[in-house]
């Protein structure tokens, strides 16, 4: 297996909807209803031109390609939420269930941190999906529930811990060493 980590280009677009279609099915199942799941997997080919346009025109995305095939996505900016003005956030990461407990995830996260401090960010927030287990990921790597946040899909309200990152740079610094994909 030979993973590597770049940025995304337009041309990604379309492994880039397999990979947050796929994962959502199979991180989510149970945590929302499978009317939005199904939603998803019935709009792939509608979703790519978004994400084509998205990529060129945001340029913020980092993906995690094994050949030619798209196996993760990590996006960054500055924070949407108003109460943490000044941060900024990692967006989405996600890698395909078979990719996973590789350090692939690790590895766009340490990428995010490092795009955030090159923008000038000394810290950040992230969104889990209650009842995500990915929680502990992002607790290994020093985030610290500080909140909830409501998130609307039609008629469906979900419920997200914040997670808090403070001090970017000793977080990349002690954690961007680890051995990865063995």
């Amino acid at each position: 297996m030979n993973i590597e980590i770049r940025k995304a280009k337009e041309i990604d677009a379309g492994g880039i909807v397999l990979v947050y279609t796929y994962t959502w099915e199979t991180t989510y199942k149970g945590l929302i209803p499978d009317e939005i799941l199904e939603n998803r997997r019935n709009t792939i080919e509608d979703r790519i031109p978004t994400t084509a346009n998205s990529i060129k025109e945001k340029d913020n995305a980092y993906v995690a390609v094994d050949g030619n095939k798209i196996v993760g996505i990590m996006t960054y900016g500055k924070s949407r939420d108003n109460n943490y003005p000044d941060s900024g956030e990692i967006y989405s990461i996600y890698v395909l269930k078979e990719y996973q407990g590789l350090g692939i995830g690790k590895d766009l996260f340490m990428n995010g941190i490092k795009e955030l401090i090159n923008k000038g960010y000394n810290n950040m927030i992230l969104n889990v999906l209650i009842g995500n287990k990915t929680i502990n990921f992002y607790e290994k790597y020093s985030g610290i529930k500080v909140g909830q946040r409501q998130d609307n899909f039609g008629t469906t309200v979900l419920t997200e811990n914040i997670m808090y990152f403070d001090n970017l740079k000793d977080i990349y610094l002690r954690f961007r060493k680890e051995d990865k994909y063995e």
